[in-house]
């Protein structure tokens, strides 16, 4: 995007340098594709970019379960590696590895995007066939995640929630989150949790779960625990 001086929006410069580092990444490591999410300050996760709608659906999932490889690695700081996504890991996430494996993911791998001790992100990446990283795909995707980390500090400085697309599911689960502790008279976490499992069973997103009820098309009080 180009503003009314001439000049390039620095917005749109890091969303193209991200664009360009994930492709290149699942280019170089050999996977079908690459998702970037920070997490916002109350530990949610919001997607700053996806190379492929399932990418992207990956992103989601993590918010809408409340787990998964994706959500320990920036949890923990630690990456996880996970090259046969088999039955051990739906014990492990249940509802995040039975989704992963209904969309035709046979492996994925998330590491912690990191300032110091702090982990803020993660980049995730996913396979259609089971296998392992390289040792050079595993070096060529540790120097993905320490680009990533530069270039969303230098975006953002220490606000990294600047960085989340306005319409992303903050705003909106917020405000759900908030009428759903109303209607039911519980707490931040338990609305939270109550919107997470109401669309998983219904296969919604929470983002689009939680539009509907901020538009009052529906009411999770009137439907039973």
């Amino acid at each position: 995007m180009v503003t009314d001086n001439g000049l390039t929006a620095p917005g749109f410069e890091i969303e193209s340098d991200l664009s360009e580092m994930c492709l290149d990444c699942a280019e170089k490591a050999g996977v079908d594709g690459v998702g970037l999410a920070v997490f916002a300050n109350d530990g949610t996760p919001g997607t700053v970019h996806a190379t492929n709608e399932l990418a992207a659906r990956i992103e989601d999932l993590q918010f809408t379960t409340g787990e998964g490889p994706c959500v320990d690695a920036a949890r923990t700081g630690s990456p996880v590696l996970v090259p046969n996504l088999n039955s051990t890991h739906h014990e492990r996430w249940p509802a995040m590895a039975r989704e992963l494996t209904a969309a035709g993911v046979r492996a994925i791998f998330a590491l912690p995007i990191r300032v110091g001790t702090v982990s803020f992100g993660s980049l995730d990446l996913h396979r259609l066939e089971p296998g392992p990283l390289s040792t050079r795909q595993m070096t060529d995707t540790l120097r993905t995640v320490d680009r990533a980390g530069e270039l969303l500090l230098s975006a953002a400085g220490t606000h990294l929630e600047e960085l989340l697309p306005p319409t992303t599911y903050r705003m909106v689960v917020h405000q759900a989150v908030g009428m759903v502790m109303v209607q039911l008279d519980v707490g931040v976490e338990d609305a939270l949790l109550r919107l997470r499992a109401a669309a998983y069973a219904e296969g919604q997103s929470i983002t689009e779960l939680a539009a509907d009820i901020v538009a009052r098309r529906r009411r999770l009080a009137e439907e039973g625990p």
